[in-house]
Parts: C-alpha cells; structure tokens; sequence
C-alpha cells in the first residue's frame, strides 16, 4: 500500500510541478500590449459597445487573474462606463489552453451612465441584435461579484428627469445565470449585501442605504434594508421580480418620527407644517418597456402626527374667518392631506397663498392629523383623512385617479363635533384643469336663534345628524 501511494504522491507532485512552471512561463511572457487589443475586441463584440483599455494591463497570482486599469466603455456616441481598476479571477488551466474562464470579478471605482432618449432607447443598447451565448459562456463559472467606490447617473432626456447613486458598494457571492440565453434577469440567482452612500432624485435625498440581497430565477429581495430619509430612520423590505414579461416592484417602508420639514422639501413643496409624524407604506407596482403601468399600482399609504406647527397662519382664524365670508376656497386645505408619492400629481390646485393672505401670516397648531389612503388599480381612495386644530376639525373623502390624472368627487368638509359637515367643497376634473363647487352651508348662518333652534331639534330627534366623517382624529376640546 505504501508504495503505490507514494507513486501517486509523487505523480501529483509533478503535475503541479509543471502547471507551475507554465504558469509561471504564461507570466514571464505576458505583454500587455500584445493582449489588449485582443481583450478590447472581445468584449466589444461580446457587448456591442466600445471598450477600451487606456491603463495598463497586468497578471496576479495569488489569486490567479488580470487585472486592467482605466476602461472606457462607449455607445451611442456616449460614455456608459469608466472603470479605475477591473481585477478578473480566472481559471489558470483554461488559460492555458486559451479559453477564458472567469470566476470572480471585482470593479473599482465604478461609473455608470445610462441615458434614456426621447424615443425611449437606451445609450447601452446596440444597433445590432448581439448574441449573449458567447459572454454567457465566458462568465458561466462567475461566482463572486464585487464593486467599490461606484456611481450610477441615469437621465431621461424627454423627462429631464435624473437619478444618482454615489459610493455604492456591493459584495454578491454565489452568483448563477440559470439557463436563459436570452434573458439574464430572468434566470439570476445570487446572495449578498448592499450599501449605498446617497441616492439623488430631484429634490428627494435618501442617505445611507443598506441592505442584503437574495436574488432567486430572477426575483430579487432587499429584506431588511434601512436608510436615512425625511430626516429620520426608515426601515422595511423590498422585492423586485424580473420573471415576467412586466417588472413588478413591491415595498413595505417604515419611518417613525419623521421630519415634515424635510418631507415637504424631498416633494418639492414650500415649508408649511413643522413637527414629527410616522409615515407607512406598502406598495406594489409594474414597469415594462421602460413605462411605469400607473394601472398597476396597489397599496396603502398612510402618514400621521400629532402636535405640528403651521409655519404660515393661525388655521382657526381662517376657518373662523372663512365661517363669516367664505372668500376662499375651502378645498384649499385639502392640501394638508395630499402628501408623499400621492401629492406628485395631484398639487396644482394648492395655493397656500390664498390662506396666507387670508390671514396675513402668523402662526398656528395641528394638535392632531392623519392622511390614509388605499390605493387599488392606480386609484387611490381617502380612507381616514383629517385634521384637527384647537377648535376645529376638518375631513377629506374621494379618490384621486392616477392614471387618468382625475379628481374624483373629493370633498372636505368643516365639521362640528358629532363629525356631520357643517360646510363642505368639492373639486373634480382633471389635476391640471381642476373644477370647484361652491360651498354648500350646512349648517344655516341665520343667526343665534336658528342655530339654537336646530340643535335643540337634534336634541329631541336623538342627536341625529349625516355623519360625513367617523375615522380616528377626534373632535378638538
């Protein structure tokens, strides 16, 4: 037994003897310049893009790789990737026999442009239809992923709309493209982890986002992920699912105390309540060919506080005001309701300037306030939308039609305390060309004795009134 195992010893000894030396042979031989070209033409044809090669190239052993530095990656008469340092783990036996076996792949200091045309075309998409079979090939042993320092800029040139990721850093590892030649997305399987520094999007700043990932056939997950954002610690989990023949986005976000100030300022509105609320959301979405189906949209949504300040008037001296000469729009207030990723579409009938001068300034307090919203279908319906100041209340009901961009029979209302509306104002049409009611009185302001007489009325019928809001923010004391 003790010879044949020290033959075999010394039979494995030699093989690793001489895949040394070649390997050290294929080093002492290597010239950059020899291989660069052919590097730059196999990834120009395997992708459809311009790549160079303006750094140098090199050879690590341990572990076995190339490495280059200074890529540029170009289509469409645009820069899509620049490239600090590309370090490739490959197979040392397969390049020896001149096949490329990638197996890890770190990128340093990437960035990454993607522009979005007005015909919807991307700067990364070629003219040509290329195969993926070949690339595919190459990096089917892939199993570690790694990216530092990254940035990602995207820009619709019809929108003008734009999207920053900076300091991005991923670490994937069990990386697996399934059998779908045509699709990765659909057939990608990896675990991971995820940080990003700050993601931009007009005036929307969200800091410090992490998260681990699990991607499975094309679903991925961002289960738990945490962020900085509306000047709090947000919190929830996320998947995309890239299976099917639409994109589908869902989301459940949680941030307590949230700052309203910064809430305002992340939709583009001007600073009008102060003070910390929690907001909730849970949200399902489609996208496909780069459209997102407003159609699709399903979810809840629902933002709270209690104890706000209002920067710009005193809210009772304009509804005491308003009671006497209704020279403004009662909708007005709805504003207060319509908020977050609802509000996007749906401000242009907001003039807070109107109330402003209505009241000549000053300052005033919400000591309790809610905007909960169920949306199905891309319709989103006001589930328990109410405020309450000092001395008064105020309620909205309706639905806002995302998709058709309609108004559809919203109304607030000034209430008493049993919740019944004592005057009410309803806005329809589209967002852009809103219609409004006049104000319906309610409740008569004849005078003393007809308000003395119906609420003695009440008394003797039960109290009974048509109740138009029952939901959680209670009457004021």
């Amino acid at each position: 037994m003790t010879a044949p195992r020290g033959k075999s010893l010394l039979i494995a000894g030699c093989v690793a003897a001489l895949i040394v030396t070649a390997a050290i042979f294929f080093v002492a031989s290597f010239d950059s310049n020899h291989y660069k070209p052919k590097f730059e033409t196999a990834a120009s044809v395997a992708t459809g893009l311009d790549v160079r090669i303006h750094g140098k190239m090199g050879l690590s052993f341990f572990p076995f790789g190339i490495t280059a530095e200074d890529i540029h990656v170009g289509g469409s008469g645009s820069e899509i990737l620049s490239l600090d340092t590309l370090n490739i783990r490959m197979k040392l036996l397969s390049l020896l026999k001149k096949q490329y076996e990638v197996i890890g792949c770190e990128l340093v200091k990437p960035v990454v442009t993607v522009v979005k045309d007005a015909a919807g075309r991307y700067n990364f998409e070629s003219k040509e239809k290329k195969a993926t079979g070949n690339w595919l090939q190459t990096v089917a042993g892939l199993r570690e992923l790694r990216l530092s320092k990254g940035s990602l800029v995207y820009l619709d040139r019809k929108t003008g709309e734009k999207t920053e990721l900076l300091d991005v850093t991923l670490a994937v590892k069990d990386l697996s493209f399934g059998d779908a030649a045509g699709d990765v997305l659909k057939s990608v399987s990896f675990s991971g982890n995820m940080e990003c520094r700050e993601l931009r999007k007009k005036t929307l700043l969200i800091r410090n986002v992490r998260s681990s990932l699990q991607a499975e056939k094309g679903v991925c997950h961002l289960k738990p992920f945490t962020m900085d954002i509306f000047g709090a610690k947000g919190e929830g989990a996320a998947t995309v699912d890239w299976s099917g023949a639409a994109a589908v986005y869902a989301f459940n976000v949680k941030v307590p105390q949230l700052d309203f100030e910064k809430l305002e300022e992340a939709i583009g509105a001007r600073r009008v309540i102060g003070g910390k609320g929690d907001l909730l959301a849970s949200l399902t979405i489609k996208k496909q060919g780069g459209r997102t189906l407003l159609g699709s949209m399903d979810g809840t949504f629902s933002l709270r506080g209690d104890n706000l300040v209002i920067y710009t008037m005193d809210l009772d001296k304009v509804l005491s005001k308003f009671e006497t000469s209704q020279e403004f729009n009662l909708v007005d207030l709805g504003a207060f309701f319509v908020a977050g990723p609802l509000g996007t579409l749906a401000t242009g009938w907001y003039r807070y300037g109107d109330l402003y001068r209505q009241t000549r300034g000053g300052q005033g307090a919400i000591t309790q306030f809610i905007s909960q919203w169920e949306i199905r279908s891309g319709v989103a319906d006001a589930t328990d939308c109410g405020l309450a100041t000092p001395h008064n209340r105020v309620a909205l009901k309706g639905r806002l039609n995302l998709v058709s961009e309609r108004y559809e029979n919203v109304i607030v209302a000034l209430l008493d305390d049993q919740g019944c509306a004592k005057f009410t104002q309803s806005i329809s049409g589209s967002f852009g060309k809103p219609a409004f009611s006049g104000v319906t009185t309610v409740d008569s302001l004849a005078g003393p004795i007809i308000k003395l007489y119906r609420k003695a009325k009440r008394l003797v019928q039960g109290g009974t009134c048509e109740v138009f809001y029952s939901g959680s923010v209670q009457p004021s004391r």
